[in-house]
């Protein structure tokens, strides 16, 4: 089995507006077996009520509610075009948010019969203000929602990972499978910091979290995108981590995270390489 279990559609409004046809086209091309399309679900409106990061990331950050019926009905016919030639997964990339836990349930629960796999992330925290901001939008909005933890990277990352656990802790009352997605993305800009490799105690609390995946289930997104951002130049999670990962037996499975059709297979083999090899 070849399997990417974490892409995207134009739904996103962030990516490209490719047909999904394109991308199901490519994944053929490069001998995936399976295909997972994990749109980013909507937001709860609570949330968006409350949400004081830029304006334009209320309809760029997910797909809207007012979407979805297209959005089931795209797969659909995308299962029916290809599934003789690839296997294609139903699903979403679902956003935990601490305090919105009952609104986020809700939604799984009224799409549970539709729902093959869930991505579950983190993309958005809460600051020393108690603002809630985005962490992978821009430096710029990395700077304005933590100034302070930015003077302490590690507490910027050691408030990431809480929310990481959190996560995990989170059920989403389905036996659907889960992945747990781009577990290191608070890295996503560290060249543009210059942000150091995690301490003794965040590495600690990394452990704890594949430690977490593997009793509850779940499996760790081995996600490629942050190779492809300018900033970044590894994976969500690095090497490291992710042999870290392998020493431990936690399930994994490759996420492209596309958001264009060139993304799709991106360091497939490369990675595949990489937990095998001696730390």
């Amino acid at each position: 089995m070849k399997k990417d279990g974490h892409t995207h559609t134009r739904f996103s409004h962030h990516g490209s507006q490719e047909p999904l046809d394109l991308y199901l086209e490519r994944a053929i091309e490069l001998g995936f077996t399976d295909y997972v399309v994990t749109e980013h679900a909507p937001l709860p409106e609570g949330f968006l009520a409350t949400y004081a990061g830029p304006r334009s990331q209320d309809d760029d950050s997910a797909m809207l509610a007012s979407e979805l019926v297209a959005y089931k009905e795209e797969v659909a016919r995308v299962k029916e075009k290809y599934g003789d030639k690839i296997r294609i997964h139903q699903g979403f990339e679902v956003d935990y948010l601490p305090g919105y836990e009952a609104e986020t349930k809700a939604f799984l629960q009224e799409n549970a019969d539709w729902i093959d796999e869930i991505v579950l992330s983190v993309h958005f925290l809460e600051n020393d203000h108690g603002l809630i901001g985005p962490i992978d939008y821009d430096p710029d909005q990395l700077k304005q929602f933590f100034p302070t933890e930015l003077q302490n990277p590690q507490a910027l990352f050691n408030k990431y990972l809480t929310a990481v656990q959190q996560s995990i802790d989170f059920g989403t009352g389905l036996s659907t499978p889960v992945r747990i997605g781009h577990i290191t993305l608070i890295r996503k800009f560290q060249k543009y910091f210059d942000f150091p490799d995690f301490d003794q105690e965040n590495q600690q609390k990394i452990t704890a979290i594949l430690t977490s995946i593997l009793e509850k289930g779940y499996e760790l997104d081995v996600n490629a995108a942050g190779l492809r951002k300018e900033f970044c130049g590894e994976s969500y999670p690095n090497a490291k981590i992710l042999r870290q990962a392998v020493a431990l037996q936690v399930p994994m499975t490759y996420g492209s995270d596309a958001h264009t059709v060139a993304d799709l297979g991106l360091a497939y083999d490369e990675l595949a390489a990489s937990v095998h090899q001696k730390s």
